[in-house]
């Protein structure tokens, strides 16, 4: 038996502000399914993300199906083995994976290695990336930074080879939009200390003097001031907006400085997939699922698979000085947590981490919270 009161936030997928919690009735597993109850995740831009994209071509909603008019947002976290009918995943199996927001997920698991490869057919559209349920040890102190930043660290990881790869070849400088993510910010974080790059970061008003504070850019920058914005040349463009007004601007000002542009995110309500059509060098989509793949294929998967844990690991250490963790618990705080973070921007320097298993004063049901 399935342990608890299995729960889902569900959302409003042209309304992702209107949300209900309902009780789940989960059918018995079949031969090879696996059951997880679900630790922890987090909530960040990047799940607005997710929510804001999801009838795109980037098709998020289909991950977790839902009642009609209705999704499932995607979240990252940790999960435990509840009940298991695949004779090589035994209950009590602890691992970190893409997970519907809620309280248990179910899969059907084609292998096993050291992880969990999700081989259910509503997700077999996904990216291998998506569907790789790691297994972990634990629990562990630090595992709330992991579950905020592990999903955005890849991104940042393979982003700085490609910076660093063109500063070899003679990029003097680098500007980033959506400076403040978190990605963003583990990615400059992987380029100090190394070639001689000066680094710009812009960001919103709000949020440039807290950045600053960081010191992680050699400057920071509001948008509105992006004029004052006198760099050696030639510059990498990094962009995580996926605002096309943005990344024209970044364009007029710099105009033929630039080397290269990448586009990694959509963290802007305006974000478009389609990159902007602008002089060369064309704006370039970054897919990190691709990227990686590629870099494990040169490098051999244990090689990559180790040099990257040891990165991922020193940021999580060194992100204990300036991220705070705020707990939301129970699927009432959860949709707070939420709704929050459609409301309101967040900071770089506070992360919501989520705890499915309510409060006793919170128990699960058959709530409307629209």
């Amino acid at each position: 038996m399935v342990p608890d009161d299995p729960w889902a936030v569900l959302v409003r997928r042209e309304d992702p502000s209107r949300t209900r919690t309902v009780r789940e009735n989960p059918l018995p597993l079949r031969p090879e399914q696996v059951r997880l109850r679900v630790e922890r995740f987090g909530l960040t831009a990047n799940n607005v993300t997710y929510a804001r994209l999801g009838d795109s071509e980037l098709p998020f909603w289909d991950a977790f199906p839902a009642p009609d008019g209705w999704g499932r947002v995607p979240v990252w976290g940790y999960s435990r083995v509840v009940e298991s009918r695949h004779p090589e995943v035994p209950v009590g199996r602890r691992h970190f994976g893409y997970l519907p927001m809620g309280s248990h997920h179910t899969l059907t698991v084609r292998s096993r290695t050291d992880h969990l490869l999700d081989d259910s057919p509503q997700r077999a559209f996904l990216h291998p990336w998506y569907l790789t349920h790691r297994r972990c040890r634990g629990p562990g102190e630090e595992d709330d930074l992991r579950t905020l930043l592990r999903p955005l660290y890849p991104a940042s990881y393979n982003v700085a080879a490609l910076v660093t790869e063109l500063s070899g070849k003679g990029a003097r400088s680098l500007v980033v939009t959506s400076a403040s993510s978190r990605t963003a910010l583990g990615l400059v974080d992987l380029l100090k200390g190394g070639d001689d790059l000066v680094t710009l970061g812009l960001t919103a008003p709000e949020r440039r003097d807290v950045l600053r504070s960081m010191d992680v850019y050699n400057r920071v920058l509001a948008y509105e001031e992006l004029d004052r914005a006198f760099l050696p040349a030639p510059t990498v463009f990094v962009d995580f907006s996926g605002d096309e007004e943005r990344i024209s601007n970044v364009y007029r000002r710099l105009g033929g400085d630039i080397l290269h542009t990448a586009l990694v995110g959509y963290t802007h309500p305006r974000a478009r997939i389609e990159p902007p059509d602008l002089h060369d060098p064309r704006p370039e989509i970054f897919f990190t699922p691709d990227r990686e793949a590629e870099r494990e294929e040169r490098e051999g998967p244990g090689t990559y698979r180790r040099a990257y844990v040891e990165a991922e690991e020193r940021f999580v250490r060194e992100a204990r000085s300036w991220l705070r963790v705020r707990h939301r618990r129970g699927p009432r705080e959860i949709v707070t947590a939420w709704s929050d973070l459609l409301n309101e921007p967040a900071s770089p320097l506070t992360g919501d981490v989520c705890v499915p298993e309510p409060r006793p004063s919170d128990p699960p049901g058959n709530r409307n919270e629209e």
